[in-house]
């Protein structure tokens, strides 16, 4: 912007020395006054051309004060989109080994859920030979409803079962039974029975603890409770 200054500046001094040079010149009053109003016109005319090119002198700088503060952001947008890059890079290892992590808990937790069935069915090994049942030939079965025919879409169910001489009992084995879990056991027997299209012979829960209410249900439910102790639970 200051080279486009100086050659106005220049072209300015230019046409006031042309006009001066006309008003020395001039040999007629007439002639004369032209001349005078032709060097008041410049005058104002570079004036405000001047007043102009000031203004646009500071815009420009301004203009070059956000240009460098721009520059700048970009640098700033320009490291942490780095930073952030680097940072999903990290979070997506992180999400890879907590998906290994949950794998290797869910394969540990159904594990450990298998162990204490078999060590919960052990607890009661003679009350099972008195019954004459064999704790061996207890299995787990499970299904899972893909079309959603017996219960929901998708959903797999689990239920352990025993099956001997011609007799199918539906079994669960849990720590601990309150009113839903014999709800829920009630409810898959209505389910494998429809499955496996045969009614069982007897329902069974197996139980170290069940609640004093849970324990009335099953009753009601025709389901053989096998337990250790009863909770009472004051109803509120």
């Amino acid at each position: 912007m200051s080279s486009e200054v100086e050659k106005f500046k220049e072209l300015e001094a230019i046409v006031k020395k042309a006009v001066r040079e006309a008003l020395e010149e001039a040999g007629s009053e007439e002639a004369r006054r032209i001349a005078e109003a032709l060097d008041k016109l410049v005058t104002y005319t570079f004036t405000g051309f001047n007043k102009i090119l000031e203004v646009l002198e500071k815009h420009s700088k301004i203009l070059e004060e956000h240009s460098k503060i721009l520059e700048k952001h970009s640098k700033i947008l320009e490291e942490h989109s780095k930073i952030l890059e680097k940072h999903s890079k990290i979070l997506e290892e992180h999400s890879k080994i907590l998906a290994r992590i949950e794998a290797t808990l869910g394969g540990l937790t159904s594990r450990m859920g298998i162990d204490m069935e078999r060590m919960i069915l052990n607890v009661y090994k003679d009350v099972f030979e008195r019954e004459g049942l064999e704790i061996r030939k207890v299995e787990k079965i499970s299904f899972k409803d893909v079309d959603g025919k017996y219960y929901r879409r998708g959903a797999k169910l689990e239920l352990d079962i025993y099956a001997h001489d011609d007799k199918v009992y539906f079994m669960e084995v849990k720590s601990l039974v309150d009113v839903n879990d014999v709800e829920w056991f009630n409810l898959k027997c209505e389910i494998f029975e429809k499955i496996l299209g045969r009614r069982p012979d007897r329902m069974m829960i197996v139980c170290i603890n069940i609640l004093n209410e849970a324990l009335e249900r099953a009753r009601e439910l025709g389901v053989d409770i096998i337990y250790g102790r009863v909770i009472q639970v004051e109803e509120s």
